[in-house]
């Protein structure tokens, strides 16, 4: 009986600290904020033969929590001057399937850095003076045909010092279905 009593007790105890503390958003050392349009794709109405598709990361290092007025300092949170998120160019083939792209070295990197260790991810780069991390690249149209660009929606530090949370950010990006995908063609 005391047994059960002890089982009842821990449950009981679980169940009070889960309702208590810290907000639900923060996760085993992770905490996750949203904004809107931190990734954005600069969407023509028709694409031709060598166009350049644009795709912008830009974000504050300050950040609204919910629930707090003040502004969260994410880098002095996660120590990271590095934000990354994942994107892959498919294309359909005559058979209806779709084929990754290899985008290799033909991207046009203006701000930011790429790195290719797990397929495409956008380096979002802190500007000590502006405050703001950033990233713009070009994906070069080289081949007629339909496309999608797939964009992973959640920003992550590139590393994280175990001392220190990790704050992941969630984004709507305007022109993607609801898979993350931005359709087009290239005429």
């Amino acid at each position: 009986m005391k047994k059960i009593l002890n089982y009842v007790t821990v449950f009981l105890s679980l169940i009070v600290l889960s309702s208590c503390g810290e907000p639900d958003e923060i996760v085993m050392g992770s905490k996750t904020i949203t904004i809107d349009n931190a990734i954005q794709i600069e969407a023509k109405s028709s694409y031709q033969l060598n166009d350049v598709l644009y795709v912008n990361a830009t974000f504050s290092r300050y950040l609204q929590e919910k629930g707090f007025d003040t502004l969260l300092d994410i880098y002095k949170s996660t120590s990271s001057d590095e934000y990354y998120f994942h994107f892959y160019l498919e294309k359909k083939s005559a058979y209806g399937t779709w084929s990754t792209i290899d985008l290799g070295e033909n991207l046009i990197l203006e701000k930011g850095k790429l790195n290719n260790y797990y397929g495409n991810s956008g380096l979002c780069i802190l500007d000590q003076v502006t405050n703001l991390y950033e990233f713009r690249v070009g994906i070069p149209l080289l081949e007629k045909g339909t496309y999608r660009l797939n964009i992973s929606n959640t920003i992550s530090p590139s590393y994280a010092n175990n001392s220190f949370i990790a704050v992941n950010i969630e984004t709507i990006i305007r022109d993607v279905d609801e898979n993350g995908s931005f359709n087009f063609s290239v005429d």
